[in-house]
């Protein structure tokens, strides 16, 4: 039974600075560039504290300088329990979507208990730095973004009912993104959200690192302490923001993969291999590339190939496919990792792992300009589903890294969760 509850969030003070200024997205897709640019806009913008930079001191230093922004009233804690209303409207391909959820705050479960479900497999670097400024600041800085079912959108009424009032936070991101924050204080809606929660599985979309880095910590705390699970404390929450299956604004797109090829590369033997396992046909342009992969969306195992010869569609062979895994099947980045990227291009585990080589980009355009500017090859996916999400997720299994690409991020420095 997943337990979710309202909590005091840590917000910034809006008469103190201007919020755009102030937010960014998710650490984990933030360049050193980028994060220049984040520290120019002011000095007192999120990622100095949730992305330090510096030596062994710069998660101790990162805690103090939230201490400091504390004190000084540049962030301010709620003063009762809320749940944070969280909305975003966007703009893709030409379309207009709202998605939303709330922030609130989730009882930690190891996996493989009916509760939290992932899909990912994550890696030891990126544990460690989150867990390094966890312990240094006692803080959820940023929200790991969760998935439930609510199929009958029981939970529309109540939020609509809170957005009935002016919100009480937004801002507009560099993507175009219109960011809205309400504060969800009235008990009777806190005790429905969190009822409804009650018989609830949540799916990680978005924070594997994060959420595994709080059960860590959340262990090693009981162990400093010499407790059991029997007695609650803060850390056995994190923070997450919670968006139904069935949100109309919920997208899913694709991550395309980008394959860095050198002199000795012979693009004729590789296709020539590839026929044993792939049916292969030249096209004409991107139009038709396009047409491709909008006709197959849902036939998986079939994409398109941008090469140095020209734009070829993939579709693999019947006696192929149906020799892998019943799951497997459906997943777009393991039919392409396993029967070319591993088998054809020479990528071990290791190197899809530090991404030595390979490229994981949304956008054909995306795609186009790195291609323009290196000596590269490119295999453009349709984007996987959300019910293979919960397929893979519920049979304990993971799909290959960037498999799943929710757009927009959520933003970084609307609310916080002290432990």
């Amino acid at each position: 039974m997943a337990i979710v509850r309202a909590f005091q969030g840590v917000r910034y003070n809006l008469e103190k600075v201007l919020l755009k200024q102030v937010i960014t997205p998710p650490y984990d897709v933030i360049s050193d560039e980028m994060r220049e640019v984040f520290v120019s806009r002011s000095d007192h913008n999120i990622v100095k504290i949730d992305l330090p930079v510096g030596g062994e001191d710069r998660y101790t230093d990162a805690a103090a300088l939230y201490g400091k922004w504390i004190e000084d009233n540049y962030l301010l804690k709620d003063d009762e329990p809320s749940y944070y209303l969280y909305e975003q409207e966007y703009v893709y391909d030409g379309n207009t979507y709202t998605r939303t959820g709330f922030f609130g705050l989730l009882k930690l479960s190891e996996f493989g208990k009916g509760i939290v479900y992932p899909h990912e497999k994550t890696h030891a670097g990126p544990k460690i730095d989150r867990y390094d400024l966890m312990k240094a600041s006692k803080t959820n800085m940023s929200s790991i973004f969760g998935l439930y079912s609510d199929d009958g959108k029981e939970l529309k009424p109540t939020f609509d009912s809170a957005k009935n009032s002016t919100h009480d936070a937004c801002a507009t991101d560099d993507d175009g993104v219109k960011h809205r924050l309400w504060r969800v204080s009235d008990k009777k809606m806190i005790e429905d959200i969190s009822k409804f929660m009650e018989d609830k599985s949540i799916y990680i979309a978005d924070g594997h690192h994060r959420y595994e880095t709080a059960v860590t910590y959340r262990d090693d705390m009981r162990k400093a302490e010499g407790i059991g699970s029997d007695v609650e404390r803060d850390y056995d929450y994190v923070l997450m923001m919670f968006i139904n299956f069935c949100d109309d604004g919920l997208n899913l797109f694709s991550t395309h993969r980008v394959v860095d090829v050198d002199a000795d590369y012979n693009e004729e033997a590789l296709l020539k291999n590839l026929s044993s396992d792939f049916n292969i046909e030249k096209l004409d342009d991107l139009d038709a590339m396009n047409k491709v992969l909008e006709d197959n969306d849902g036939v998986f195992g079939r994409w398109c190939f941008m090469g140095l010869t020209g734009i070829y569609s993939m579709f693999i062979k019947d006696e192929v496919y149906t020799g892998e895994h019943e799951i497997y099947r459906e997943i777009y980045t393991y039919l392409l990792e396993n029967k070319i990227l591993k088998k054809e291009l020479g990528f071990t585990d290791d190197k899809l792992s530090h991404k030595d080589g390979i490229h994981f980009i949304q956008g054909v355009d995306g795609a186009s300009k790195y291609m323009s500017e290196h000596r590269a090859v490119a295999f453009i996916l349709n984007s996987e589903s959300l019910d293979v999400i919960k397929k893979v997720s519920e049979a304990g299994l993971v799909m290959p890294q960037k498999s799943t690409y929710f757009y927009p991020k959520i933003a970084t420095g609307f609310v916080i969760n002290n432990l």
